[in-house]
């Protein structure tokens, strides 16, 4: 469920998207901010309409984090053991 709040003359649209390894939540956060001759009524629809295209693609994986460089190179070389595991393999 996506939260919303007003920051100024903007919203911010948080998102949770689980937990991580670590027992620690992961929050996706998205600014939108409406254009200047929307009226309150447009400016709530499309907000809601935003929210909701976030969420979806949070929980369907599109959006993610910045990864850390040694987590990136872990993943890599876990990846490059496998193709190499799999070359040697007889079919």
């Amino acid at each position: 469920m996506a939260t919303i709040r007003k920051r100024g003359n903007s919203y911010q649209i948080r998102v949770s998207c689980g937990y991580d390894t670590n027992g620690n939540q992961i929050i996706r956060t998205k600014s939108w901010k409406p254009e200047p001759n929307m009226t309150a009524r447009q400016t709530e629809k499309e907000l809601q309409r935003q929210a909701m295209l976030f969420e979806e693609k949070c929980l369907k994986g599109l959006i993610t984090s910045n990864v850390k460089f040694e987590e990136f190179a872990e993943q890599l070389r876990n990846t490059q053991r496998l193709t190499c595991a799999a070359h040697l393999i007889p079919k």
